[in-house]
């Protein structure tokens, strides 16, 4: 379920929502691409708004949070776009 933050953010198409959008795509360079002057981590609250644009539109999954694997994939193939505390958030179902 969107927020009302959230989902005002997918009604304009601000940044949040590109940023989740990207994170949903596997395209996370592009991110990094728009903003050339400073590397751009992955946040919580864009994880949090992945999770949840995911949880309502099945075409782009970017990994299960219920499956250990399918998050420690994610991490892996993403651990150095990851900002202080995503890696833990990911996590913490599992603890």
């Amino acid at each position: 379920m969107l927020t009302g933050q959230q989902l005002r953010a997918v009604i304009q198409q601000d940044l949040p929502f590109k940023r989740a959008q990207s994170i949903l795509k596997n395209d996370w360079q592009r991110v990094n691409d728009e903003n050339p002057l400073a590397r751009q981590f992955m946040t919580v609250d864009d994880l949090q708004f992945a999770l949840s644009l995911q949880a309502v539109q099945a075409d782009h999954q970017f990994a299960d949070p219920s499956d250990y694997g399918s998050v420690m994939t994610f991490i892996h193939q993403h651990q150095t776009d990851l900002a202080p505390g995503s890696r833990e958030f990911l996590l913490r179902s599992f603890k």
